[in-house]
């Protein structure tokens, strides 16, 4: 009795396992046919698609700038050399001070020094002839109205390596996510034109890409040179252009033969 207990509990598991097994190649089997008849289509004949490229662009007047002030020296005497970079470094950020930059945006941390050997054809080795000594300053300015004035008094200071600005915009995240917005758009109107074309009604989007930068912003051409004496407003001398913020999406929609949502 107890023996033929045993034999059905392995029986009705064995049974359990079969139909377990089963119902599991039943899913497998049907499952991509599933999914594809509720995409408008079946696993062997998929939907018709459309792919469409969208593009976006988003303009703005830079309001920031990115610049490195330099002084540079050179001497015989080391000593000198330090001590005319450090006037001349000192009066730079006095000049800023006295524009109300704060200093949290001024970084004068960086210092070189270097020394200058010429060869000596005679005894053939080198000869020490002074010092090179190098000293930047790295602004981040929050008001593009003061760059004349920052390059012009920083020059009168006794800069003499300043670096072209690098413009840009406080709001660059979400002019980005206009111009976005922009392609995105622009790929599903060019989808439904086409849609539309061939008698049928955009249907869900099936696959989506995008890419896309900002354009290089156009310097006025003296941009770092100094404002000539005539000029009664050296602002006029520095001009910046548009920053352009490009967007490109590429879509797939499918092609439904009746009407549906659109995708995007």
């Amino acid at each position: 009795m107890q023996s033929s207990t045993i034999l059905q509990g392995r029986g009705r598991r064995k049974r359990a396992a079969f139909h377990s097994v089963l119902a599991t190649l039943i899913t497998l089997t049907l499952g991509p046919a599933v999914l594809a008849a509720e995409a408008g289509g079946d696993a062997g004949n998929p939907p018709p698609a459309i792919s469409v490229t969208g593009e976006g662009k988003v303009t703005a007047q830079p309001d920031r700038a990115a610049l490195q002030l330099g002084v540079q020296v050179r001497h015989e005497d080391l000593a000198e050399a330090r001590s005319e970079v450090t006037r001349r470094s000192n009066a730079i950020l006095q000049h800023l001070a006295s524009l109300g930059i704060e200093e949290r945006h001024v970084n004068a941390t960086d210092i070189n020094t270097l020394p200058e050997y010429r060869w000596d054809k005679e005894q053939e080795t080198q000869v020490l002839t002074g010092y090179s000594v190098q000293r930047s300053i790295d602004l981040a300015l929050m008001d593009l109205s003061l760059l004349s004035t920052v390059i012009e008094g920083s020059a009168d200071a006794g800069a003499n390596r300043i670096t072209p600005p690098r413009l840009s915009h406080s709001r660059e995240a979400e002019l980005r996510r206009d111009a976005l917005r922009l392609a995105t758009e622009d790929a599903r109107a060019n989808a439904r034109a086409i849609a539309e074309t061939l008698g049928g009604t955009l249907g869900a989007v099936r696959d989506i890409s995008t890419g896309g930068s900002p354009r290089p912003v156009p310097m006025a051409r003296d941009m770092m040179m100094r404002a000539s004496a005539e000029t009664a407003d050296a602002d006029a001398t520095y001009v910046a252009g548009d920053q352009t913020f490009e967007a490109r999406v590429s879509a797939t929609f499918n092609l439904a033969t009746t009407g549906s949502a659109d995708g995007v």
